[in-house]
């Protein structure tokens, strides 16, 4: 079980405040709700509920005595490109979305998606299969975004970060056979301590409780850690 005091400095040091992410991006608070309830900005990455206590002899006091909420600094971007709108937030919902759509849409043609990550976006021909790129935008926008998921993972939510993390990934995966060669060959093991370091420039750390399941954890500590290869961020890899 992770230190409940390791989760609370994870989220204070990574993580913004509402009172921090509305005063950084130039709303008040009541703005920043508004633009939570109209979906265009994602709800909450981390809430934290006020179950923790400490006791002594001679005191008891609550660490966190109040609900507390914290946002991934990949919503701040976003936050800060609202706050320039003045205008109906449906509008806006629908702006900011057709927005990461062009983004996103230019980051899987730049990259090597055809190949790893993405393929399923891309028809024979080697262009974008749009009823598939649709369908991968609602889940993308609609329900990871807007639900929070990528605020844990993603250092800035744009198209660049969303694809390279699964390229990345998947390059490494496919270059490991899941993780389950004996060994890799030079050309192998230098292929991948590249592919890690680029998943690594995408991601955040992690929270201390989900890094060892999640990205980071299964797919550049692990290996590293298997293959003896150079870790992009050591620190993370001590702490994982």
């Amino acid at each position: 079980m992770t230190h409940p005091f390791a989760l609370l400095d994870y989220v204070r040091r990574h993580g913004l405040s509402p009172q921090d992410l509305a005063g950084s991006a130039g709303l008040g608070e009541d703005r920043l709700r508004a633009l939570i309830a109209a979906r265009c900005l994602p709800v909450p990455t981390y809430v934290l509920a006020p179950a923790l206590s400490i006791r002594s002899a001679i005191r008891s006091e609550e660490v966190v005595p109040a609900p507390e909420e914290w946002f991934g600094a990949a919503v701040l971007p976003w936050a800060r490109r609202a706050a320039e709108s003045a205008g109906p937030l449906p509008d806006l919902a629908v702006d900011l979305r057709q927005e990461f759509a062009a983004d996103f849409r230019r980051a899987l043609l730049a990259s090597e998606g055809r190949l790893h990550g993405w393929a399923e976006l891309f028809d024979a021909r080697g262009g974008l299969d749009e009823p598939a790129l649709s369908k991968a935008l609602d889940e993308i926008w609609d329900e990871n975004w807007l639900g929070g998921a990528y605020g844990v993972c993603l250092r800035r939510f744009d198209g660049h970060h969303l694809v390279t993390k699964l390229v990345e990934r998947s390059r490494i995966r496919a270059l490991t056979a899941e993780g389950s060669k004996p060994t890799l060959t030079p050309v192998e093991a230098a292929a991948v301590t590249a592919a890690m370091a680029r998943l690594d420039a995408v991601l955040t750390p992690f929270a201390p409780h989900e890094r060892p399941h999640g990205t980071p954890g299964l797919w550049i500590d692990r290996i590293a850690a298997r293959y003896g290869l150079p870790h992009p961020a050591p620190e993370l890899a001590l702490a994982a």
